[in-house]
């Protein structure tokens, strides 16, 4: 419930001298789940994305479908995730987190096995575009239920140890789905999908505890539009939620673009699926950094940190682009160096978004998750307007933008920690 210091009609939401700390009522923490299962759940959203990249040009083949098409495969899942994650939200907020949890999970759990299924490329499409709205409930929920067990600097260590371990699930999909592509067909990846997420939904079902201590009475629709305009028009929330999406909707756009370039270097798709694993190592890295330091150096600093990190590595990808005797090694390593600032800008910009919003924690994660999906979208957008499938230093120019702005967003997280702090 908002306090009423938000109601005021003297309240100037768009101030950069906004107290945080009296925005939101605050909330009683709630008992802690394993992290082991917040690992799992969080997993499932991550790894219809990894999981399908290798196995693109297989499913351009078997369809006789165009590259713009199959990189719908990918658009089309973030899509979902990005405008689902807005109803996740606040019906954790509302029911608590445990039903849309597991409800999500089933959507996802399906999605897969309509994917085995498919016989034509929309089919697939449609068995995407499931996965989504399904996996969509996963980030979304698990943010929030941090949210609601730790206070704002341990969450976003805890949404780190997360992340961190959750680095294996990008390591899996990418090197399965290389393997299974070449030994099984891309089918194999897709029942990998379905059988993840009915495990995963038992697992719920027995060792989750409702976390939503004060959920909401009501949920109405007038109500959360308020709320989430409340959110939106925060300048604390937003540049938070703006920095954590340009490092999000980076990865994204290069995991579309990238397997075509490595395909150009005469990469097969088992050694491409080993060539990204490069990157999820350095988010381990970075997501190490955050629980080391976080409570030293602050959000604010490690995300600014991390936000260098990433323009150093968009410039050194696209200088790379430019040798004409260029091996896979020399555009890994980059990917590895933007692995490690994403590990330190994602988890801080994250929970430094949803800590605002106290009992709205719910709402913040959807309305960020979804932004984060967004960026995504308009980055692979982005790319295929340019022509970066077939001109990789065209779709490198994307990335150096998005991490242009992450540098700007992320100074402008420092003048909201200085009204924080005043």
């Amino acid at each position: 419930m908002i306090c009423e210091t938000c109601r005021h009609p003297n309240l100037k939401t768009d101030s950069w001298s906004l107290n945080l700390q009296t925005t939101f009522a605050p909330r009683p923490l709630a008992r802690r789940p394993p992290l082991w299962l917040l690992v799992l759940v969080m997993g499932c959203g991550g790894l219809p994305i990894t999981i399908i990249s290798p196995t693109l040009q297989a499913i351009a083949a078997d369809f006789q479908a165009d590259n713009a098409l199959v990189q719908l495969l990918l658009s089309g899942y973030f899509s979902a995730v990005a405008l689902s994650q807005l109803v996740y939200g606040p019906l954790s907020d509302r029911y608590g987190r445990k039903v849309p949890l597991a409800l999500g999970l089933a959507l996802y759990a399906i999605g897969g096995v309509m994917g085995v299924l498919a016989m034509s490329m929309e089919w697939l499409l449609a068995a995407r575009v499931l996965q989504g709205l399904g996996g969509a409930a996963s980030p979304s929920i698990v943010r929030a239920i941090i949210n609601d067990a730790y206070e704002r600097s341990e969450a976003a260590a805890a949404f780190g140890a997360v992340t961190a371990v959750m680095a294996i699930v990008p390591i899996f999909g990418f090197v399965s789905g290389g393997w299974i592509s070449e030994v099984f067909g891309w089918r194999g990846a897709m029942l990998i999908i379905a059988v993840i997420g009915a495990v995963t939904l038992v697992m719920v079902g027995f060792f989750l505890q409702e976390t939503n201590l004060t959920p909401l009475e009501q949920l109405k629709t007038a109500k959360l539009a308020r709320e989430y305009r409340l959110l939106i028009v925060n300048p604390a929330f937003l540049t938070f939620a703006l920095v954590s999406s340009c490092s999000t909707g980076i990865f994204f756009s290069f995991i579309g673009f990238l397997p075509y370039e490595y395909a150009r270097l005469g990469v097969g798709m088992g050694e491409t699926g080993f060539w990204f694993v490069i990157t999820p190592l350095g988010y381990m890295l970075g997501n190490l950094g955050t629980r080391q330091f976080v409570h030293r150096v602050g959000l604010e600093r490690l995300i600014l940190i991390g936000s260098l990190i990433s323009l150093l590595a968009s410039s050194a990808l696209l200088g790379v682009s430019q040798f004409p005797d260029r091996t896979p090694l020399m555009i890994a390593i980059p990917c590895m160096v933007f692995g490690v600032s994403g590990g330190l800008v994602i988890p801080n910009g994250t929970m430094g978004a949803i800590a605002i919003a106290k009992q709205l924690g719910g709402s913040a994660s959807g309305i960020t998750g979804a932004m984060q999906m967004g960026f995504g979208v308009l980055g692979g957008s982005l790319v295929a307007a340019v022509g970066g499938y077939d001109h990789v230093a065209m779709g490198l120019l994307v990335l150096l933008g998005f991490a242009v702005v992450a540098v700007g967003a992320s100074l402008l997280t420092l003048r909201v920690k200085s009204a924080r702090a005043a």
